[in-house]
């Protein structure tokens, strides 16, 4: 949750002109340069549509979770079908803003960065 509503702040300064002063106060930890700066907000900014579609998704699978659950039988293997879906397209999404993120990164960078490394799970 904690990670989700981080990620929202990111999202949601992408339209303002305040998003290179928010990015750098929090990632502040790892001096980016100007370059390493501009790089990791285009992929933010490509994460943002990926979160859209993976909350879009997410709520169709609620919607199919609640009519298994309120039909007559508890359909065990369609409900782990679709927690797999949803799990699959969450770590999908974390993988490919880690590796962008990490070929970004220096080494000492990312060293500073895996100390918050678990705010950026996707859920």
């Amino acid at each position: 949750m904690k990670l989700m509503i981080i990620l929202l702040l990111f999202v949601n300064l992408f339209a303002s002109d305040s998003y290179h002063r928010h990015i750098n106060k929090e990632l502040s930890h790892l001096n980016l340069s100007k370059k390493q700066s501009r790089q990791i907000k285009k992929i933010l900014k490509e994460f943002r549509v990926q979160l859209k579609e993976y909350r879009e998704l997410k709520e169709e699978i609620e919607d199919k979770r609640k009519d298994i659950f309120l039909k007559e039988i508890f359909d065990t293997k369609k409900l782990n079908k679709l927690n797999l879906t949803l799990d699959t397209k969450a770590h999908d999404i974390e993988n490919k803003l880690l590796k962008r993120i990490h070929t970004i990164l220096n080494l000492k960078q990312r060293i500073q960065f895996i100390h918050y490394f678990d705010d950026w799970e996707v859920e």
